[in-house]
């Protein structure tokens, strides 16, 4: 690997900080990403996301993280109402 192939955007370090597994590879022309978590309660999340670049893959694992995120804080309050 080349020192730009193991460099992490920001947004892939901070998806690490938030518990979440980042796997990047690169396939043909694009870079192929996973991010994965394991909560406190034992269930798993897994995004996936294609791009170009390593920045723009970073952007869309952050979104969808963050919709996972935005989507499991609303079931909680519904549970909890």
């Amino acid at each position: 690997m080349t020192a730009n192939e193991t460099t992490k955007s920001t947004l892939l370090l901070w998806l690490n900080l938030l518990g979440w597994q980042v796997d990047v590879r690169q396939k043909g022309d694009r870079l192929v990403g996973v991010a994965r978590h394991v909560s406190d309660d034992g269930s798993s999340f897994r995004v996936s996301g294609s791009a170009a670049t390593r920045d723009e893959l970073a952007y869309q694992l952050f979104e969808a993280v963050l919709q996972v995120i935005e989507v499991g804080s609303g079931r909680r309050s519904l549970i909890a109402a």
